[in-house]
């Protein structure tokens, strides 16, 4: 121990130039914040989520083919989370679209294409075109936005021609080769100039076919996920086709082409109905107060926004607009949204609007400043940003002041002065570490030891003193007890502990097992290694059932499968409702010689092999039922589940071997279908309260547990709960339980069952 202090004390001397580097750098570093805005990111553009409880802020700088989005929390200036995004050299977004309360952030890869970026209302990032959708080489050029709906068109990595459409944050894309769609091959598509800009009732494409006929091809899908085809006429004027297969492409979607809003251009510019059918203005549309120099911009099926200005001359009016409904006629004013902006903005092709049906909120994005508004209509309430104001929420957390963030920020420029220090501060900090970790090279005699034998969990059962100390610590024998293949073994291990160790006869241990030597040794810390996959055994059939007797409201069984020519056997406990079937299919598993149930019935096979995640749960109760099968006693754990802040409960029936002392305070692993641990980790944040069973319906089992689908009534709305059940308790009509539950989505979870 002298001579690593002796050693450390030497490589002190090595500090010397780093201190003087270290000056060097405080000069440099102080130059830098004296320039600090030339290296903050700016936004090429922002958008507000979720009702403007949330905006998304898109850096304009592209980093090796990524760029940054930003996701804050608007009330607070918060960042939540970075999400990088991959683009070209270019970085550019093309149509933005507001879908489901979330927004859809358009880029494009040159190796992937297509990038439909898809944050959520609850502020996850979801990419929707997985590298199948390609588009010409200028993003604008490719997608298009429509009437709550993203449209894309372009070409497959074969040269198929397609149309994609993105509705209600569902992506569906049509190939154009298909012939019960187009009567020949498609050779060349391009939109129908001004059909996207309300020149048209329904956007449209033209399509040249390999046989020199022309097809117009809406650009939004019916029902059935299909584009509507119009075959241009032999000799018919291109405009003639275009009007004819507007207006029957208006008729199948379900708009009025004889009462369309559109722009009249002549002095003063009010907005006035158009009947295309006939090629004729009619009157203006009613507005509250006059709208002159007006702008439509059609924002879903069912509502318009006409905004302009209060005078016929823009230069001396102000701002104002409202919202019109075409189906019920009625208006809603949207002024205090436009006050944010000039006409010059209103104008802008950067400046879009965007509503969804039934929705109360109209979103704002204006795209050059940039900025983004959220107005409530029902509340009346605006929530307005601007671009500096979300730049200066990252700037916020240290970067504008001499800070670690902002020196943090410095250092990963880099540069020489950087290298040279961070070498010099380096070479004495590897050299002391070096010298600490020097006692860690006796451990790997017993790494060695660890993987040559099986890791297994074990219980310590008893603990003596030897009588030997090492280094003035006590040498003590533990006797461990733990199962292996099927059995209950002991076996003993020496170790030095410390006396302030807290360890006692009880404890839950992990040990290395030699089967061959008989031996182990504990197992802590990295030397910790992944357990064995567990053998699947597929298909087996369920050949023989033995009644056990009765359990609480179920019965335990002994259920004997039959697969590749063995036998297996598996003890569960059948709920009231649903019953085990001679000649039904199940998926086993195996490990360590114990065979369980994976699936059982009509369990779709996805659900099943869903991806599963591991937690950590203490157990924080336990009850013994007088069933032994095959020397294992039926207990219920009670299980307390942690994540972050949030906790929740899970109770657990398991046929566990007698004589393995299981007890409170025991940490055990709780695996789960990734899936249901974030509904029920939702769910559990929400409200809770007593439900009244209506119906059970079974689809089989995942491991012994019945999958159930149940219907219950609280306060006369109806909830869904899909979930596994614990089947000692079981859970019939008319039952009781205690659920989290969702008032929107109408989800729920069962807290605690019925006591019966």
């Amino acid at each position: 121990m002298k001579n690593i202090k002796s050693a450390i004390i030497a490589n002190l001397v090595f500090f010397i130039p780093a201190i003087i580097l270290s000056t060097f750098v405080w000069k440099d570093y102080s130059g830098y914040m004296t320039n600090i805005d030339d290296h903050l990111p700016s936004m090429s553009g922002i958008f507000m989520i979720d009702e403007g409880k949330r905006v998304v802020g898109v850096s304009d700088e592209n980093d090796g083919g990524y760029t940054t989005a930003y996701l804050f929390d608007a009330t607070n200036g918060i960042l939540l989370k970075e999400v990088k995004l991959r683009t070209n050299i270019h970085g550019e977004l093309g149509a933005v679209s507001y879908q489901q309360n979330g927004v859809i952030l358009p880029t494009y890869d040159d190796s992937l294409g297509l990038q439909l970026n898809y944050f959520t209302r609850s502020g996850e990032m979801e990419e929707l075109a997985q590298g199948k959708l390609r588009i010409p080489a200028f993003l604008s050029s490719g997608t298009y936005e429509w009437r709550g709906r993203l449209i894309i068109s372009g070409e497959t990595a074969e040269s198929v021609p397609y149309i994609a459409q993105v509705k209600a944050g569902q992506l569906e894309t049509k190939l154009l080769d298909s012939p019960s769609l187009l009567p020949a091959r498609p050779v060349h598509v391009m939109e129908v100039h001004g059909s996207f800009e309300n020149d048209k009732a329904v956007p449209m494409f033209e399509i040249d076919l390999k046989d020199d006929r022309t097809a117009l091809v809406s650009g939004i899908f019916d029902k059935a996920n299909l584009p509507s085809v119009v075959m241009k006429k032999e000799g018919e004027g291109s405009f003639a086709a275009q009007d004819r297969a507007a207006a029957e492409f208006a008729k199948q979607f379900g708009i009025n082409n004889s009462k369309l809003i559109r722009e009249d251009s002549n002095y003063p510019g009010t907005a006035k109905f158009y009947d295309a059918n006939e090629n004729q203005w009619g009157a203006e549309v009613p507005t509250p107060q006059p709208v002159y120099q007006a702008r439509v911009f059609l924002l879903n099926d069912q509502e318009v926004m006409i905004a302009g200005s209060t005078t016929g001359d823009e230069m001396n009016g102000t701002l104002l607009g409202y919202l019109y409904n075409e189906k019920t006629g009625k208006f809603s004013d949207v002024t205090s949204l436009l006050e944010q902006l000039t006409y010059e903005d209103l104008t802008n092709e950067d400046t879009s609007f965007f509503k969804e049906p039934e929705s109360n909120i109209l979103y704002l994005a204006e795209r050059e400043s940039p900025a983004s508004g959220a107005f409530d209509l029902e509340a009346r309430e605006l929530r307005f940003l601007k671009g500096e104001h979300v730049e200066g929420w990252l700037v916020g957390i240290g970067e504008d002041v001499k800070s670690l963030q902002s020196f943090w920020s410095y250092v990963k420029e880099g540069g020489p002065l950087i290298l040279n220090w961070v070498i010099w501060l380096m070479i004495p900090i590897l050299s002391i570490l070096a010298l600490v970790l020097l006692p860690m090279i006796s451990m790997r005699s017993n790494a060695r030891k660890i993987s040559q034998g099986q890791q297994l969990p074990g219980t310590i059962s008893r603990m003596e003193e030897t009588g030997t100390y090492i280094n003035e610590l006590p040498l003590v024998r533990f006797t461990v007890r733990f199962e292996d293949e099927g059995l209950m073994k002991e076996v003993k291990i020496k170790k030095v502990i410390s006396f302030l160790n807290d360890i006692k006869v009880g404890d839950s241990v992990l040990i290395s097992y030699n089967r061959k030597k008989h031996k182990a040794v504990f197992v802590t810390g990295d030397n910790v290694q992944e357990q064995p996959s567990p053998d699947l055994i597929k298909d087996a059939e369920l050949s023989r059932i033995e009644a056990l007797g009765a359990v609480n409201r179920g019965h335990a069984l002994q259920l004997h499968f039959k697969a590749e020519g063995r036998d297996y056997a598996v003890p569960v406990v059948q709920p009231p409702g649903f019953e085990y079937r001679v000649g039904e299919r199940a998926n086993l598993v195996q490990i360590q010689g114990i065979t369980r149930i994976h699936s059982y019935g009509k369990i779709n096979a996805g659900f099943a092999e869903s991806e599963q995640i591991t937690l950590e749960g203490e157990v924080i109760a336990t009850e013994e039922y007088p069933v032994t099968i095959v020397n294992r006693q039926l207990m219920i754990l009670e299980v307390m589940v942690s994540e972050g802040n949030v906790s929740f409960r899970k109770v657990n029936s398991l046929f566990v071997p007698k004589g393995l002392p299981v007890k409170a305070g025991v940490v055990i692993p709780v695996t789960m279908r990734k899936d249901d641990f974030k509904k029920e980790f939702a769910l559990q944040k929400g409200k809770q309260g007593a439900a009244m069973v209506v119906s059970v319906q079974f689809s089989g089992t995942l491991g012994e547990r019945p999958l159930a689908e149940i219907t219950v009534e609280r306060a006369g709305i109806a909830y869904r709960i899909n979930q596994t059940i614990e089947p000692v308790y079981g859970v019939e009509p008319g039952d009781e339980l205690w659920i989290a539950y969702d008032e929107v989505t109408r989800d729920a979870i069962i807290i605690n069952y019925e006591s019966k």
